[in-house]
């Protein structure tokens, strides 16, 4: 890795599952030397359980690259979309990848969005559809469920020309994540999509790319709560651009 990178972590009520994700991405900087390159911020979206003290105890006994992780937190919960928006914002470094704090997507998967960026995206996106050889992705049939739900709902919206909108891990360049969080105006469960629309109209090389990802326990999806929250937020979308152009 040649260029600086800022891995933005967006928790709520995550104090059970993080520090799994975080010793992965401690391992990884340490094993490849990058403790110069990267820098984590783990944005607490108002969680009502310990996840701030999780994280602060976490850096203070158990990380090893101290200098690259910090907190940003904040009250009241804002929602995910809001979380992001607020890390991409601070980030100062060429790349910004967000990734779900349940460390789903090994951390090394983003070297495939990298590429990626280096062969002409503006953003890369993980994908648990496509497949290829080097990509194996274990998930639920809810999960599964739901998603193809959501992908058909979009299709038949003409929204996005994407297979896995909402894989909780993508790699922008970041003065095009700070583009797209500026003209954001959905900050809840709709935010990845409407960040895909906006990559569209303004131009934006979307690369979407297979990755290895794992469910990890501790999920919340209902196929009909979510399934029926997908398309009011879809909906949502369609309105606000319609009559607001970015």
């Amino acid at each position: 890795m040649n260029k600086s990178l800022t891995i933005i972590i967006p928790a709520y009520n995550e104090s059970l599952r993080i520090s799994r994700c975080l010793n992965d991405i401690d391992f990884y900087i340490s094993k490849n030397s990058l403790s110069k390159l990267i820098k984590v911020v783990v944005v607490d979206d108002g969680s009502l359980d310990d996840t701030k003290e999780v994280v602060n105890n976490w850096i203070q006994k158990e990380c090893t690259n101290k200098n690259c992780f910090s907190v940003l937190s904040y009250t009241p919960n804002r929602g995910k979309g809001y979380t992001v928006r607020e890390g991409f914002l601070k980030a100062n470094s060429d790349l910004v990848l967000y990734t779900d704090a349940d460390g789903a997507a090994p951390i090394q998967e983003a070297e495939k969005l990298i590429n990626a960026i280096d062969k002409g995206a503006d953003m890369a996106i993980g994908s648990r559809v496509l497949k290829d050889e080097t990509s194996k992705v274990k998930m639920g049939f809810k999960r599964r469920l739901v998603g193809r739900v959501f992908h058909t709902i979009l299709k038949a919206c003409s929204l996005v020309d994407v297979y896995d909108t909402q894989c909780g891990f993508k790699l922008f360049k970041t003065h095009v994540a700070k583009k797209l969080a500026e003209n954001q105006q959905c900050f809840g469960f709709s935010f990845d999509i409407e960040y895909l629309y906006l990559a569209k109209k303004f131009g934006y090389k979307i690369k979407e790319v297979p990755i290895n990802w794992t469910h990890v326990e501790g999920s919340k999806v209902s196929i009909v709560r979510d399934s029926i929250r997908m398309l009011m937020e879809v909906l949502k979308i369609r309105f606000i651009y319609r009559y607001n152009s970015p």
